[in-house]
């Protein structure tokens, strides 16, 4: 068994769904990671957990606990010992395309999909694979994605893989001295009860037209909508919000970090083309409800940097269909679940691939007569696809066919009425569910905003650096594009008088950096100094645009105090709409 073939059959799901990892990993990568995985599979052997809940499977140990579980089975109750007892207790064996596979006893009522137990060779791939899937999103997100089908990875290996994982230290962000206490903050009750609108400026990396982003975000469940824009006038984003308003209906309130001015032209844009909707704006630049928003931009920049990085494309417009399916899918801290699922009542579904069987028994299959007859004899997940199918099927040819016996009539009717009953049955459960994970929302807003009132400065220390180790450099606004990462990943190339000299492989970066500007990255060091190229010397700006996919250099950013109308404002001369950095948000006839 693949590592791949348990979380995704052979593809990075975060790509458009046509990237392979024959593709991504390039000879040098390839070589990289296997010694990544080397090491990763040393130190988890070193802090192996002997645990039974959590075992640590060698591939010795996997084949044995199967072979000891298949032979348990031969024998009659009465004859089994206490060891063959427990293992039957705990463990299962399931033959999938002639190959044993070691999975979870599902016990009575628990969630009746099936786990799997992964060996350790196989445990760094199962981690990767999730990780990219849900776009380097952290401990948490990763360790939630891979608990669907597996039983027995950690949270400490977890946490160990991500330590080493490049994508996610370039784009950490700078850790701060004090975070702000939030005196107020606003609590919605359902969907559509706030709504939250703001523009990403995506003017310095434009997909050909697009130059904008719109990100909606309803307050209460988190789910975000994201749009490509042309412009960021009033008509054009009424135009989107509208699209979004007649599919998922209309918030009470309207709010957007841009201020009232821009959320009242929106709205009155709305209204003349939506005669009934009346809609009232929020209050502007309201830290307590609009840092969620904020939030969710910086999120969207980072996925949607991911994902241009993984496919190598400057197609954003294209990758936000998958930034916005991997931000609603993913679990959410507050909500408890997923914003899909505080919405609709249930998880987002990919295909086959949320259900519990094997990729290995799907990943073969075209028709749906080749999978009726694979399914049945697994999971209830396939007896449920048969089922819905064949209930398909009957109901299409209820309609089709004519009465021919009118003696059957009655029966039939007898058969809908029942049917309509278990509708009416499955309906009210499904309601339910959905009452009772928005009731767990509710519950994990009111949780957070007790952490606001409680929160105080928090101190991070500087671990101590020498020459070699590798360091992260933030990275200002003003210096990188806005999908590019927020650090740039160095090396330590000498220390003098407590200031560093720092180096990239592009060469020597000008100046020296005290302590406070950097911050020591974890994991093993990939940078060198033999790598650096010390004939060289970079600005940091210089340094991210070679880095950059995109080209780098993130925005343009005026002061001008006269309206921004002549050639001296440099967005205008850039050619380019001035944004939320500029002028301290003073008056501006460049928007």
């Amino acid at each position: 068994m693949t590592s791949a073939s348990i979380l995704s059959p052979a593809k990075i799901a975060t790509a458009s769904s046509v990237t392979t990892f024959s593709k991504v990993l390039m000879p040098k990568t390839v070589n990289k990671n296997m010694k990544l995985k080397n090491d990763f599979i040393d130190k988890i052997l070193r802090i192996r957990n002997e645990s039974l809940n959590n075992p640590v499977f060698t591939l010795e140990r996997y084949n044995q606990t199967i072979e000891l579980i298949n032979n348990a089975k031969l024998k009659s109750s009465a004859r089994r010992n206490d060891q063959e007892i427990s293992l039957l207790k705990t463990y299962d064996v399931l033959n999938l395309s002639n190959q044993d596979k070691l999975v979870k006893k599902i016990q009575g009522s628990e969630d009746t999909s099936i786990k799997y137990y992964v060996p350790i060779n196989e445990v760094y791939d199962v981690i990767r694979i999730a990780h990219f899937n849900i776009g380097h999103r952290g401990i948490k997100y990763t360790l939630k994605e891979i608990k669907k089908k597996c039983a027995n990875i950690t949270e400490k290996q977890v946490k160990l893989f991500i330590s080493e994982c490049n994508e996610c230290n370039i784009k950490r962000a700078k850790p701060k001295n004090s975070s702000k206490l939030v005196v107020r903050p606003i609590i919605s009750n359902d969907f559509h009860s706030r709504g939250q609108v703001d523009l990403i400026d995506m003017q310095s990396s434009p997909d050909g037209k697009f130059k904008f982003i719109l990100n909606y975000q309803d307050h209460f469940t988190k789910f975000c909508i994201l749009r490509p824009l042309k412009s960021k006038t009033a008509a054009e984003v009424a135009y989107n919000l509208l699209d979004i308003f007649t599919t998922f209906g209309a918030p009470a309130i309207l709010q957007s970090d841009n201020g009232r001015e821009f959320v009242a032209k929106v709205i009155e844009e709305l209204a003349l083309i939506w005669k009934d909707l009346k809609i009232v704006h929020g209050k502007p630049r309201h830290p307590q409800s609009q840092g969620s928003v904020e939030r969710s931009n910086q999120d969207t920049k980072q996925l949607l940097g991911t994902w241009i990085r993984e496919n190598n494309s400057t197609k954003w417009a294209e990758g936000l269909r998958f930034v916005q399916f991997q931000k609603n899918s993913c679990f959410h801290r507050v909500l408890n679940n997923s914003p899909y699922a505080v919405l609709f009542g249930n998880q987002p579904k990919l295909g086959l691939s949320s259900t519990s069987l094997h990729p290995s028994i799907f990943n073969d299959i075209t028709t749906e007569e080749e999978l009726t007859n694979e399914l049945g004899l697994l999971t209830n997940d396939a007896l449920d696809v048969n089922s819905s199918a064949s209930d398909s099927e009957e109901d299409e040819l209820k309609i089709d066919e004519p009465n021919i016996n009118d003696e059957l009539k009655d029966n039939d009717q007898l058969n809908i009425t029942e049917q309509n009953e278990k509708n009416d049955e499955l309906l009210t459960n499904r309601a339910k569910r959905t009452n009772d994970i928005r009731e767990t929302a509710r519950q994990g807003q009111k949780r957070q905003a007790d952490e606001f009132l409680r929160n105080t400065a928090k101190r991070h220390k500087l671990a101590d650096l020498n020459v070699g180790d590798n360091v992260l450099i933030p990275v200002p606004d003003v210096d990188r594009g806005p999908t590019d990462a927020r650090n740039v990943l160095a090396v330590v190339m000498e220390i003098k008088d407590d200031k560093y000299k720092l180096g990239v492989e592009q060469g020597i970066i000008n100046g020296y950096y005290s302590f406070h500007q950097i911050s020591k990255a974890t994991g093993t060091s990939t940078i060198l100094v033999e790598n650096v190229d010390q004939g060289i010397k970079k600005s940091l700006r210089e340094v991210v645009k070679l880095q950059s996919i995109t080209g780098g250099q993130g925005m343009l950013k005026c002061s001008c105090k006269g309206g921004c109308t002549t050639s001296r404002c440099k967005c205008k001369q850039a050619k380019i709409l001035c944004n939320s950095r500029c002028h301290n948000s003073t008056t501006c006839r460049n928007k």
